[in-house]
């Protein structure tokens, strides 16, 4: 590598860790994120606890019917207080003062009715609508003449074992929780996605900022007498890319070493799927992916004049960053879908989608080779064509330059 490329990488390097912002998001944000992200599991499972929460609902008496009768000792049994009260007029005033959540009642023609003024509270619905469902199909199935032991037997039906597979281990272990291991793949999945996603795009903005800001300075100016665009060029992204690297390699180390010293059962087998071969492949789609958004950014920097028109232009190129984020919904309902796979080959997307899909599995190698070709001859060919543009824009003054004027940036002369 050339002396001059070197001294470029160092500067843009230096430029960034030594600024407030990098140095406040890579020791903080993921600390602000751990924590976001415990106090939500937190909530959610004591929300999802319908037990943890101090609940009293109406109950139109005389409870007459025994499916009825059963549906109350159930909320009584669970911790719920209840009001009884013959009058439906007093258990609504009672709901709109606040001092009941609802009230229920059974209508021999209609069947059973719960009323509140907030039907946003699903845990609460939810609990009495599943004792409903419960008591109804026994009582059902009971009128069919069948003992208890049958009635149970119906009623908790076989369950369907899942067994793990794998070349490496000839050995066949059930897996006692699908759910819970598929969970922690989602979680362990979404974080290394949004690492890669917010990094990228960070980064990325920051070139094409600072592509604009040297043009804007007459920096470039100076900077172009001692080096060619093309150095200058690589320079800057490689020295922002490395600044991308070591944040978030140091969120990784970080986040894993809070698992090693934090006891969480759940999360015991990320170590299993968070390996070294899958961090290393990580990290070759993220330089490959980086360099080529980074390159189309820094294009689009040297094209314009104005902050304003910088982000007039970025909005029409961002969305290939953002367009993972739209499916990704989707395409965890299945992985190995088609639709995950054409994702998975398109350059730059790929470097978010494709990490994604290896924590969950069965992808195949001709999908990881076919994958980092498409992405690294098109990485090549971005930073080729980004080159000239960059060459061409960063040396025109005075004039905004739009998406119509590339192919005559791509045929100027050098």
């Amino acid at each position: 590598m050339k002396t001059k490329i070197k001294h470029v990488i160092k500067f843009e390097f230096i430029r960034l860790v030594k600024t407030k912002a990098f140095l406040v998001g890579l020791l903080l944000a993921p600390i602000f994120m751990g924590v976001i992200m415990a106090v939500s599991m937190y909530l959610a499972q004591q929300s999802a606890d319908p037990t943890k929460e101090d609940i009293t609902i109406g109950i139109q008496s005389p409870v007459a019917d025994s499916s009825f009768a059963d549906v109350v000792t159930s909320m009584r049994a669970m911790g719920w207080k209840t009001e009884e009260n013959s009058s439906s007029a007093d258990l609504r005033q009672m709901v709109l003062e606040g001092k009941i959540k609802g009230y229920i009642e059974f209508d021999s023609t209609k069947g059973f009715g719960y009323y509140s003024d907030n039907l946003a509270n699903l845990t609460i619905t939810n609990t009495i609508n599943g004792f409903v469902q419960a008591i109804s199909r026994r009582k059902d199935i009971q009128q069919l003449g069948l003992d208890d032991s049958q009635v149970a037997k119906i009623l908790n039906p076989e369950s369907l074992h899942t067994y793990k597979i794998s070349v490496d281990n000839p050995e066949t272990a059930e897996s006692s929780n699908a759910t819970a291991e598929f969970g922690v793949k989602a979680i362990c999945g979404s974080v290394f996605f949004m690492l890669f996603f917010m990094c990228i795009l960070m980064f990325s903005i920051n070139v094409g900022r600072s592509v604009l800001e040297d043009k804007s300075t007459k920096i470039a100016d100076v900077l172009l007498t001692s080096v060619k665009p093309e150095e200058l060029l690589a320079g800057k992204i490689i020295g922002i890319c490395a600044a991308g690297l070591l944040q978030i390699c140091v969120w990784l180390l970080m986040g894993l070493g809070t698992l090693l010293f934090v006891d969480l059962p759940e999360f015991a087998s990320v170590f299993n799927i968070i390996t070294p071969s899958f961090i290393i492949l990580s990290l070759v789609y993220f330089i490959f992916g980086f360099a080529a958004a980074t390159s189309i950014y820094a294009a689009v920097g040297s094209m314009s004049e104005t902050d304003q028109h910088f982000n007039q232009l970025i909005g029409y190129v961002q969305w290939i960053i953002v367009l993972p984020a739209c499916f990704l919904g989707v395409m965890i309902q299945n992985m190995e879908s088609t639709f995950a796979q054409v994702l998975s080959m398109i350059p730059i997307v790929s470097s978010e989608i494709m990490p994604f899909r290896l924590i969950f599995g069965g992808v195949s190698t001709w999908e990881i080779v076919v994958s980092l070709a498409i992405l690294i001859i098109s990485c090549f060919l971005i930073i080729k064509a980004a080159a000239k543009i960059f060459r061409n824009g960063i040396m025109h003054q005075g004039k905004e330059f739009g998406f119509k004027d590339v192919a005559a940036l791509l045929k100027a002369k050098n």
